[in-house]
């Protein structure tokens, strides 16, 4: 029973983290201004990490049609 809602649990947090860590890194650049972009300070290596996990693990809207398949109801 546990193993059947591995899928469900998988696909949800990644359709939440995947947005979330994008918009926290690109926040980052914004509060530290110019310097956020240069080699001085590493908040625009989190921005293009987050950016390339969110393209090779799947984006948000990808993984909510999961979710939706999973539970049976209509994708977004």
């Amino acid at each position: 029973d546990v193993y059947k809602r591995q899928p469900l649990a998988v696909a949800v947090a990644q359709a939440y983290c995947s947005e979330v860590a994008v918009h926290a890194a690109e926040e980052c650049v914004q509060l530290h201004g110019g310097i956020g972009m240069t080699w001085e300070h590493p908040a625009h290596l989190y921005l293009k990490r987050a950016k390339a996990d969110s393209i090779a693990y799947g984006t948000a809207g990808r993984h909510r049609e999961a979710v939706a398949a999973l539970v049976e109801l209509p994708a977004p």
